[in-house]
């Protein structure tokens, strides 16, 4: 176990497994983080082009389809800046929206994930195409947190 802002990676990863059917579709190497704002180098209300250099190796929540296995598996990796995440999607957590999600992991954390993004506890960057996402198969995954990236005429 590590302590840390994420809290244990076994819950993370229990959470995972009962939402299994979510990520059914996602290709192996597909992968997704999640970092603390304060460590992330996202300066709050700038552009992403902004980018402060993140200071130090910080830590990435990583929820990843390995090549080897199937199901998703929660892990933790460094994080050394946005630009170097070698995710498909990066999540930038405020304190208050990792912990509204670290309450619920026995719950239903998934729905608190969509709340904290509509409130901006959570900020969402898509670090693929919509095309390269949709071939990886988050369709299911990002529709069910409400964040309709394929739009409304397919």
């Amino acid at each position: 176990m590590v302590a840390c802002a994420f809290g244990p990676l076994d819950q993370w990863q229990s959470m995972l497994d009962r939402h299994a059917e979510l990520f059914s579709e996602m290709v192996p190497g597909s992968s997704v983080g999640f970092v603390a704002r304060n460590g992330s180098g996202v300066m709050p209300g700038k552009h992403p082009a902004g980018l402060k250099a993140a200071t130090g190796e910080g830590l990435m929540l990583a929820w990843e389809i390995p090549t080897e296995e199937s199901g998703i598996r929660a892990s933790f990796r460094a994080y050394a800046g946005f630009a170097d995440t070698k995710v498909d999607l990066l999540f930038v957590a405020e304190d208050a929206g990792l912990l509204a999600m670290r309450e619920a992991l026995d719950g239903d954390a998934l729905a608190i994930m969509k709340r904290q993004i509509r409130k901006g506890s959570i900020m969402f960057y898509v670090m693929k195409t919509k095309y390269e996402l949709q071939d990886a198969g988050y369709e299911e995954f990002l529709d069910n947190l409400g964040l309709a990236f394929l739009g409304a005429c397919r």
